[in-house]
């Protein structure tokens, strides 16, 4: 076979080789186009938590060639409702400082066993009351150029105590604090159950939602669908600001109560018609 005839075969395999891999190429871009072609829409996704942030679960809906823009009308609604506390958390406590570790655990149990007394005494179930925090510490004195020295310690208490009539508030912190060597205290209100007021503003935040979004399909001219989605975005639960208390005041302790303010917020999508 001449030299010619021998590089014309080369390339005419060559060629063969080139156009099958070609094909298959080809015929795997069909397929993975068919794939994508018939995969279902996505759908609200849940993090690991069981919540869906805020526009994230709707941002998953959003088609790559559309611009950006999320399918349909999102809106957000907001509700706030006012109810009245039904239960007050007292936290009391006492600090002491002594020589020695054993002294001021010693000196601590005497005082935090009268605040415990008088709980008792004020008829607070065994049940409601709670040590929340209990600490001993050293405390130190800093020379130039010398190790830091222990020159006594510090031990401190706090007692929680769950008050199921507040109006007896003030009366259940003069109890606590008087003649039983409290040094600190302060008292927060906040609801025993919160769900009921919270499905209440959540139904009107839905409601707020809808009437958004009925606003804007109008003004675009277009018809409001079903809803797609919806996510509850309120976050904690409804608890007083704590107010501090001036230990060992001579007068009865009013204590104002006012409402608390339950607020939700919904983010919604709806279709558009």
């Amino acid at each position: 076979m001449s030299g010619s005839t021998h590089n014309d075969l080369e390339v005419t395999m060559l060629t063969t080789f080139q156009k099958a891999l070609l094909a298959t190429l080809a015929g795997s871009a069909l397929l993975l186009a068919l794939v994508l072609a018939v995969r279902p829409p996505a759908v609200a996704a849940t993090g690991g938590t069981g919540g869906f942030s805020p526009f994230g679960a709707l941002a998953s809906q959003i088609a790559p060639s559309n611009g950006g823009i999320t399918p349909g009308i999102v809106t957000t609604g907001d509700a706030t409702v006012f109810v009245e506390p039904d239960l007050a958390t007292i936290s009391v406590g006492a600090t002491v400082q002594a020589d020695t570790a054993g002294n001021a655990q010693a000196q601590l149990a005497d005082k935090v066993a009268k605040i415990l007394a008088a709980a008792k005494a004020f008829g607070i179930p065994d049940s409601d009351v709670e040590t929340s925090s209990y600490s001993i510490q050293p405390n130190y004195v800093y020379q130039e150029r010398e190790a830091p020295r222990i020159s006594g310690y510090q031990a401190q208490q706090l007692v929680t105590v769950t008050l199921r009539d507040i109006s007896r508030a003030g009366a259940a912190l003069d109890a606590l604090v008087r003649d039983t060597g409290a040094t600190n205290a302060n008292i927060g209100f906040s609801l025993d159950d919160a769900k009921a007021a919270q499905a209440e503003a959540r139904k009107l935040a839905i409601e707020d939602a809808r009437a958004k979004a009925q606003a804007m399909a109008g003004a675009a001219g277009v018809g409001l669908g079903r809803v797609i989605a919806i996510s509850d975005q309120s976050v904690g639960i409804p608890f007083k600001g704590r107010m501090e208390l001036q230990v060992g005041a001579a007068a009865d302790t009013q204590i104002p109560v006012g409402d608390l303010q339950i607020a939700v917020q919904v983010l919604m999508q709806f279709e558009i018609q």
